[in-house]
């Protein structure tokens, strides 16, 4: 019975943080296909969890730097079209890719409208030009 709460509660828990999400990014290791081939299970859960129908979602295959590729780059591209998913190639490693990735996600959630309008919470996503606390962006995002 424990069990059952537990998982219970995790799962409310992960609804309660989808509901907020505007986007998200699927990470699966090049040189390992046993994580491409959970990805289907994940993005099951997703749709099962989330409330969001035009949340924003990317594929990225990580550690394009090694040498010992289990899955090529045809195999995430055709697997991000078939879901409607944004593809990147990446490694954390060496950081290529990474920043392109970020970049990517966050201009495709600025171009989606409904992202920026929450009728279920009241709230609104605002982008202004006051500094954050002395950070490196002259803009931040904050809940209204």
């Amino acid at each position: 019975m424990l069990r059952v709460a537990v998982l219970w509660r995790t799962l409310v828990v992960i609804g309660r943080c989808l509901s907020w999400c505007f986007g998200l990014s699927a990470v699966y290791d090049v040189t390992r296909r046993e994580t491409f081939t959970k990805l289907d299970n994940w993005l099951n859960e997703l749709e099962t969890y989330c409330t969001r129908n035009d949340l924003v979602k990317m594929l990225v295959g990580n550690k394009i730097d090694k040498e010992n590729h289990e899955l090529d780059r045809a195999e995430g591209l055709k697997f991000a079209r078939k879901h409607s998913m944004l593809f990147i190639e990446a490694s954390a490693k060496t950081k290529d890719g990474v920043q392109c990735a970020f970049e990517e996600l966050v201009e495709k959630i600025i171009q989606t409208p409904g992202l920026w309008q929450s009728e279920s919470h009241g709230r609104a996503v605002q982008l202004t030009d006051e500094d954050a606390g002395g950070g490196t962006c002259g803009g931040y995002c904050s809940l209204l």
